[in-house]
């Protein structure tokens, strides 16, 4: 089991921005260019003094989708499909080779769960003077339930770059643990991927609003696995926007599982809110690196441009390696 100082970057400290006046000028601030309304107003509101849009392969933009772009602002193109090249690639046209002294900014609202995971690796590899990352909920998501994210075209279910883990020929205790979100698509494929495993189901509760997580569910009963016997499931809810308590939760689960018999091979998917696939990767990195652990995740080839309706709150993740 884990110490209490060990845990020490699991503490809550998220902070909730009302006035974008009041927070500190970065060096550099970096987002993933959509349609949501959300995401520009971040962008237009944040201080910084280079600003970069990541134009994403999933979205699929055309240059001419593109004009609506302002002149000003600085996009990246063509940048590469695989999470890794990805972020690799757009941290060095981003001036981001070294970050060690620069205090770095990125809102990753319209980025695909994978790279944060590739982010934070990136980050604490490069040993980042100072990373803040930001997060705004939508007011609703545009079709309620029926909201499709990804297009149900996925390309591979297979593990993150860099997140690979050390794998365990034994498999008879192995655990998935499934961040549920409305993506039930790709929840049912991850389930089917690793069929044998011991299913843990992190449910998100506070959710962003009551009518989210009543959504959450509806599409988690759509979740195809009839001809499947999972042995054992579990539920725990868990904080929908604070990536601390998910991690925090996460570790809870884990170390449950390997004092009730001991785990062969954990795998983690988080399908749920992009702070949740922050907390995983929190957790991942400080407790998982160098085990029989890996992140998991259904590739798909396109996601919708915009998904959501209005912005709520705002969140603000101060990220300590």
């Amino acid at each position: 089991m884990i110490s209490d100082q060990e845990l020490s970057y699991l503490v809550d400290c998220k902070e909730r921005i009302d006035d974008f006046g009041k927070m500190e000028n970065f060096d550099i601030f970096i987002s993933a260019f959509n349609d949501s309304e959300r995401v520009k107003h971040v962008f237009a509101n944040v201080c910084a003094s280079e600003k970069f849009w990541w134009i994403l392969p999933e979205y699929g933009y055309s240059a001419e989708d593109l004009k609506s772009i302002g002149k000003l602002e600085k996009f990246l193109n063509g940048l590469a499909e695989n999470e890794a090249d990805l972020v690799i690639g757009g941290m060095k046209q981003s001036g981001l080779e070294d970050p060690s002294l620069l205090s770095v900014c990125i809102d990753i609202t319209g980025f695909m769960r994978p790279h944060i995971f590739m982010l934070l690796k990136y980050f604490q590899d490069k040993k980042a003077k100072s990373l803040t990352v930001i997060y705004s909920e939508p007011e609703r998501y545009s079709r309620g339930a029926d909201t499709d994210f990804s297009l149900k075209d996925v390309q591979d279910i297979r593990q993150v770059s860099g997140f690979e883990g050390m794998h365990n020929p034994e498999t008879d205790r192995d655990v998935l643990l499934l961040g549920v979100g409305y993506d039930h698509n790709l929840m049912g494929q991850a389930i089917r991927y690793k069929e044998s495993a011991r299913l843990l189901q992190l449910l998100s509760l506070p959710s962003l609003t009551a009518d989210m997580y009543q959504e959450s569910l509806l599409r988690l009963d759509r979740v195809d696995t009839d001809d499947l016997d999972p042995p054992g499931r579990t539920e725990q809810f868990c904080s929908a926007n604070d990536p601390f308590i998910v991690a925090a939760s996460a570790s809870k689960l884990y170390h449950r599982e390997v004092q009730n018999g001991g785990i062969t091979n954990f795998y983690l998917c988080p399908l749920a809110t992009k702070p949740q696939a922050l907390g995983f990767g929190l957790f991942y990195m400080r407790e998982l690196v160098n085990t029989a652990s890996s992140v998991i995740f259904p590739f798909p080839r396109h996601y919708n441009k915009e998904t959501s309706a209005g912005f709520g709150r705002i969140w603000r993740y101060p990220i300590v390696f």
